[in-house]
């Protein structure tokens, strides 16, 4: 058996029979080592490859994604993209959803995207998470600007929750965060929408801070009558190089 200079192994023509399964079976694991493998989510590259090696590929076909493993985590394989999505979560005729363990280390700030109809007209909130728990402290400081049928401008409030959107048969709205898994003042900003036929839609800017300096890792949207039918999704800034 001889080997190329990158290390892959081939039987020479002075190689006896009895050569050929050892040669083919150290070709077949220098393969799974080299080539891109594909799995259908990382569950089951997690079994397959439980102890993987620094530069190994594989590719996940539930998320359509080319990753390696730099020695201690699998990460995406090319340029490292701005946006990150890390969770997307759907609901159905529910009057609350939370989302637990969506901030962490790997992110410094975050983006919340969510789209859903609407039972009924009603006010859409907004609080942090830590370890399954809402903080319902009365430490929400927010300001906004509602625009619809007249424009009008809130004080600086300070409540149990955020308020995001007065919602009647849809809502949307895009929310940045900033630092809410450090032990930081955690503040946002945040644009929503909501509309209902034949009334005039709802349009809300506004910002928030928690006024503690308190470590997150998730958030729940509820609210206050009623329920909604949507989906969620969270995505992390990247830090750079």
């Amino acid at each position: 058996m001889a080997v190329t200079a990158p290390g892959s192994p081939y039987v020479e023509s002075s190689d006896l029979v009895a050569n050929y399964p050892g040669v083919s079976e150290s070709l077949a694991e220098r393969v799974d080592l080299v080539g891109v493998l594909p799995f259908a989510d990382s569950t089951a590259r997690g079994t397959a490859l439980p102890s993987p090696t620094d530069g190994q590929y594989s590719y996940l076909q539930d998320t359509n994604a080319t990753e390696y493993y730099n020695g201690s985590a699998w990460v995406a394989a090319g340029a490292t993209p701005g946006l990150v999505h890390i969770n997307t979560t759907t609901f159905s005729a529910v009057s609350s959803v939370s989302l637990d363990n969506v901030f962490t280390s790997d992110y410094e700030n975050y983006k919340i995207m969510m789209f859903s109809t609407n039972s009924v007209q009603a006010l859409l909130n907004f609080r942090y998470r830590a370890s399954g728990t809402d903080n319902s402290g009365a430490l929400y400081y927010m300001r906004g600007v509602n625009q619809g049928a007249v424009t009008t401008t809130e004080a600086n409030l300070v409540t149990l929750h955020e308020i995001i959107q007065t919602g009647i048969e849809t809502t949307s709205f895009t929310m940045d965060l900033f630092n809410p898994q450090e032990t930081k003042f955690t503040s946002n900003a945040y644009i929503a929408g909501s509309l209902a036929v034949g009334i005039l839609g709802m349009y809300r800017t506004g910002s928030g801070t928690y006024g503690a300096t308190t470590a997150f890792d998730g958030f729940t949207l509820s609210l206050s009558t009623g329920n909604m039918t949507g989906t969620i999704r969270v995505y992390g800034y990247s830090n750079g190089a």
